[in-house]
């Protein structure tokens, strides 16, 4: 009776084990990527232009935040993020395609506006992964005058 409840509790411990793994994404980079696109499509879509930026690959960040002034004007109200296109052989990059609806004030003539963004895991960070934006047609497509 003792074996069979030792064997019995040490198929429910290796059952929970192994349920919140991945074997084929065991370091859950494809979670992190989803929490990071989430985490930066949602200060893009309030303005947060700042938090965004810890997103935006490196090289990268002092171009993203020169366009932080045009942000000023615009509005997001909502923003839809497509199915992730994760490359499952290495977990390095993936694609994703979110479309934001917003305006420029004073106008509040809603546009709708599809992005797609590039990620890229940086691997000097470990599991941290990074997009190249492409706010210039963001905002252009929202109908902002970007001064840059």
């Amino acid at each position: 009776m003792l074996r069979r409840a030792c064997v019995f509790g040490g198929l429910i411990w290796i059952v929970a084990a192994t349920s919140c793994v991945s074997w084929s994404d065991p370091w859950e980079r494809g979670r992190a990527l989803e929490l990071a696109q989430k985490n930066y499509t949602e200060a893009i879509r309030w303005g947060d232009i700042d938090t965004a930026a810890r997103y935006v690959e490196p090289g990268l960040r002092d171009g993203f935040l020169a366009y932080a002034e045009a942000f000023e004007s615009i509005r997001i109200t909502d923003y839809e993020i497509g199915e992730i296109d994760l490359d499952t052989e290495n977990f390095e990059s993936a694609t994703v395609d979110v479309t934001y609806r917003g305006y420029v004030m004073p106008h509040y003539v809603e546009h709708r506006v599809r992005d797609r963004q590039v990620w890229t895991r940086d691997t000097d960070a470990g599991n941290d992964w990074r997009v190249r934006p492409e706010l210039a047609s963001l905002l252009d497509g929202l109908g902002a005058r970007v001064g840059r």
